[in-house]
């Protein structure tokens, strides 16, 4: 009979034992949940970036510059996306969406921002190349008699080239934009050229609106054409201190 109350008082244990096997699974399915569960949710807070990524593509392909660099970094960003993306739409294992919860998603942030600032930086120096120089050059202009309109409508376009700086621009508009812009520049060009003004005349303009110039870059026929427009009064000769 002793013996029998053992075996009665060791068979809790023996289902214990059986179900802890059981225990260990439910918690791999609660933790694999969980980490289901966190991936998901930072792969919706993150789901504006291929969008982005595309967007950066485009300004890029817009740019006349060596760029193989940064286009690969655009297509290896856009592969992790993909790839973590398998990931959550299949049957992930924990150790999979371990990792994209402790490095995929925490570098990915970072990752696209270095790559926009990046891009953004080319696709600015470019849209200055094209289009800069326009605003110092229309403000000197617009003071002077006769080429008033020529110069506020150089400042127009210096206003919307400026914009094209705004990131949260669609980037196709702003290749389209740009590319407008680029011939109206064009067609400003051909006015400025039909009003006399050459290259030279220009430059001298740009120059003498920011800084003080030499009287030896005022040539004869930078001369000519300002004491021609009756802009004489608009400039002022002073000795450099010694």
């Amino acid at each position: 009979m002793a013996d029998d109350a053992g075996l009665v008082d060791l068979a809790p244990l023996d289902e214990l034992v059986g179900i802890l096997p059981k225990i260990e699974r439910a918690k791999e399915r609660a933790r694999l949940g969980t980490a289901l569960q966190k991936a998901t949710a930072s792969a919706e807070q993150y789901g504006h970036f291929p969008e982005r990524l595309i967007g950066l593509s485009t300004l890029l392909a817009a740019i006349d510059s060596d760029k193989e660099e940064l286009r690969g970094e655009l297509g290896l960003t856009l592969t992790t996306i993909a790839k973590m993306g398998q990931i959550l739409g299949g049957d992930p294992t924990i150790e999979q969406l371990d990792g994209i919860n402790q490095a995929g998603m925490a570098q990915l942030p970072l990752q696209v921002d270095k790559v926009a600032a990046r891009v953004e930086d080319l696709w600015r120096r470019s849209v200055q190349t094209d289009l800069g120089g326009q605003a110092a050059l229309g403000e000197v202009l617009s003071a002077i008699p006769g080429v008033e309109a020529l110069g506020r409508d150089l400042k127009a376009l210096a206003v919307r080239t400026r914009a094209l700086d705004d990131p949260k621009m669609v980037a196709e508009q702003r290749v389209a934009e740009r590319d407008a812009l680029l011939l109206e520049a064009s067609a400003l060009q051909a006015r400025l050229l039909d009003a006399g003004i050459a290259a030279p005349i220009a430059d001298f303009l740009v120059s003498v609106a920011a800084n003080p110039v030499r009287l030896s870059d005022l040539t004869e026929e930078i001369f000519e054409w300002i004491r021609s427009h009756d802009a004489l009064a608009l400039f002022s000769v002073s000795a450099r201190s010694i």
